[in-house]
């Protein structure tokens, strides 16, 4: 079966009615059309909705946050997506809410995560950009500024746990999730050399299971794998799952932290690694067909496999019955990538959308997300409320019943889960140093003001607008037209952005740097 480059699909509002019976009419379409390209383990069929689904319960209710890193708002068959299908996603969403206008906290990794766990946008964050600063490694959160985690514990009886990848302070830090709220952690902390493998990391052990010591997997170039601030050592169990996959020890972990806190409400967040390159194909999540180039066919099997592990979460909350109290978020840490070989373009990984991560177009930071909150949040139901990574705390402190920190630029949008009249924001802001290809020399800033999206690229003094009711391709520049939407914009940019030492953005700020 040949696969086009390029594929004619329909609109995610197409493919996505607000209904829960077409949802899953939809979700059995694409799994029916997509069985010669892509195969799912047997045992993981998506389950139907369960009788007590609609019931509410008076008990706080558990939180579950799963970020996939670098997932394309096209990756999705309940987005448009028809080369491969990703049925337990898609049965999240017929369950819950989607959101289509929901944006990740920057265009790449560190600073998103770094908005999503403070509640602050990049203009305020510490962390603004991927860095790695010498004997530290990735430049870490600050410690004035109260984390998630730490922020839903205050008044409650919440235990909170991540696992996964962290990225906001490695081991030579005293910023690592262990430090900054999380009673649990199990996962990938960062070190101060460049990381070049994904998740397969079988070399990180010596053949008893011992975790090879600083100086081995430095020479390797493998961040290590840590519980609790301390690296990790496999188990006779572990050692019977090998080859180890670290996305599949992320789930393991995280299926065994929802049995252990069952009594208990908890808060645990799931970061996973996929599909983020580079491009490495998952045995044990095949893909039938032999006629992509291997890049393409690697990639497959990566969305596959995250599906997959997100099925296995929700089969962990319907076996212990847990999932009609459990608030389940998903969602991506910014927009498609186009590294490791793998082509954006080839499944149309950003969907409708302009350019990829390290884009400030709609490519870039547009995420897919979807909450599911039986008796709370209708299935199958979307909403066009315009929400960031900033929200994030606010709204799950509210959820937790803990009180939101004072100075987080986020809005609970609780009221649109409970469908309550909802605040809006008076604009939402970005800022970053980086091209597409990586260069640490386009210095940039962006705003969203209801209809009116602005870009502007400090260096060049450039300035584009469009107007998303429009023209959400971002095809049309209508600057020009508009000087006084312009200037506007670009007031709120200077009042958005405080200046970082860490991460000067101004052509004033970097001249100061230098001296």
């Amino acid at each position: 079966m040949k696969i086009l480059p390029y594929l004619i699909r329909p609109s995610p509002e197409a493919t996505h009615r607000a209904s829960c019976t077409y949802g899953i009419i939809c979700t059995v379409v694409w799994w029916i059309s997509c069985q010669t390209l892509a195969a799912q383990p047997a045992d993981l069929t998506p389950e139907p909705v369960p009788s007590s689904f609609y019931q509410s319960s008076p008990a706080p209710p558990n939180i579950i946050y799963i970020l996939a890193d670098d997932l394309g708002y096209g990756d999705l068959s309940l987005l448009g997506q028809t080369s491969f299908a990703t049925p337990h996603i898609d049965r999240l969403a017929s369950q819950g809410m989607r959101f289509t206008q929901h944006y990740s906290g920057s265009a790449v990794c560190a600073p998103s995560r770094a908005s999503l766990m403070t509640g602050l946008h990049t203009g305020h964050t510490a962390v603004r950009g991927n860095e790695h600063l010498p004997n530290i490694g990735v430049a870490p959160l600050s410690a004035e500024q109260v984390t998630l985690p730490e922020a839903i514990k205050t008044g409650t009886d919440y235990v909170t746990g991540m696992t996964g990848r962290w990225h906001l302070g490695g081991e030579l830090s005293d910023q690592t999730p262990h430090d900054r709220g999380f009673d649990y952690h199990w996962g990938k902390l960062s070190s101060d050399f460049p990381n070049h493998v994904g998740v397969m990391i079988d070399n990180l052990w010596d053949g008893s299971g011992k975790h090879r010591p600083y100086a081995g997997y430095a020479a390797i170039n493998t961040e290590p794998m840590y519980e609790n601030g301390a690296l990790y050592h496999l188990t006779d169990a572990n050692l019977a799952r090998c080859p180890i996959n670290t996305d599949d020890m992320v789930t393991h972990k995280a299926k065994q932290f929802i049995a252990d806190h069952r009594d208990q409400p908890f808060f645990l967040y799931v970061a996973y690694s996929l599909p983020h390159a580079p491009m490495e194909y998952h045995e044990r999540h095949p893909v039938a067909s032999d006629t992509l180039p291997a890049t393409e066919r690697a990639f497959v099997s990566m969305v596959l496999a995250l599906d997959n592990y997100l099925g296995q979460l929700l089969h962990q909350l319907d076996t212990l019955g847990l999932s009609d109290n459990t608030v389940v978020i998903f969602t991506s840490d910014n927009g498609a990538h186009n590294e490791g070989g793998h082509d954006y373009r080839y499944f149309n990984s950003n969907g409708p959308f302009r350019e990829y991560k390290r884009s400030f177009h709609e490519g870039g930071l547009h995420a897919p997300m979807i909450v599911r909150w039986p008796g709370k949040v209708p299935p199958g139901s979307t909403t066009d409320h315009v929400s960031a990574f900033w929200d994030v705390l606010p709204t799950l402190c509210d959820v937790a019943g803990a009180p939101v920190p004072e100075g987080t630029d986020g809005i609970s949008f609780l009221p649109t889960l409970l469908g309550q009249e909802q605040p809006q924001h008076d604009y939402l802001y970005w800022e970053f140093n980086e091209t597409v290809d990586f260069q640490k020399n386009q210095y940039k800033q962006a705003v969203r003001k209801g209809l009116w999206k602005g870009i502007y690229y400090i260096e060049q003094d450039a300035f584009e607008l469009y107007d998303l009711s429009r023209d959400r391709g971002e095809d049309n520049n209508v600057a020009k037209q508009h000087p006084t939407v312009v200037a506007e914009l670009r007031q709120i940019m200077q009042i958005a952005h405080e200046p970082s030492e860490r991460f000067p953005l101004t052509k004033e700020e970097r001249a100061q740097a230098k001296k």
